[in-house]
């Protein structure tokens, strides 16, 4: 099968049920004849943007990014809350401080929306940094990030 037929099915298991694990996704496939190794499975997961969140009863899911902004920014609102996200800035550079293992949802959700003042979006496992194109700009997405967080802002 090819990589983009794979990565098709991938997309509908993961949009039509809970997927908490690359084992569970890896014999949901295997269900459907369909062979991979776990680090392919792994490249896939990463190039449909795929990443974990937490589900309604509080487990660890992959879900799919959804393309419009509108919704990624109230994602990324729900996220800022959830992960009882601090911020730091340092000249260009912001910091996202989370609960361990919430970070990757907070930095997928931010790399969905149009943000002409950052440069780019890193993460790891508790924190996100945004590098900006500017001192002025860092300062104008930290007010955005905390009043999104904080509810004062929401754009429709």
């Amino acid at each position: 099968m090819a990589t983009t037929e794979r990565r098709a099915v991938i997309r509908r298991l993961v949009s039509s049920r809970p997927v908490g694990t690359q084992e569970e996704l890896l014999a949901l496939l295997q269900k459907r004849h369909l062979a991979t190794t776990q680090a392919t499975l792994s490249r896939d997961l990463t190039a449909i943007g795929a990443f974990k969140e937490r589900d309604e009863g509080g487990r660890l899911r992959y879900v799919l990014p959804d393309p419009l902004p509108a919704v990624a920014e109230q994602r990324l609102q729900r996220a800022l809350r959830a992960s009882q996200s601090q911020f730091d800035r340092q000249d260009r550079l912001l910091a996202i401080h989370t609960q361990p293992g919430a970070a990757q949802v907070v930095a997928a959700t931010l790399r969905l929306l149009p943000l002409r003042e950052v440069f780019i979006v890193l993460g790891d496992d508790a924190g996100v940094l945004l590098v900006c194109r500017s001192e002025r700009g860092a300062q104008s997405t930290l007010q955005w990030l905390r009043a999104l967080r904080d509810d004062r802002v929401f754009s429709s």
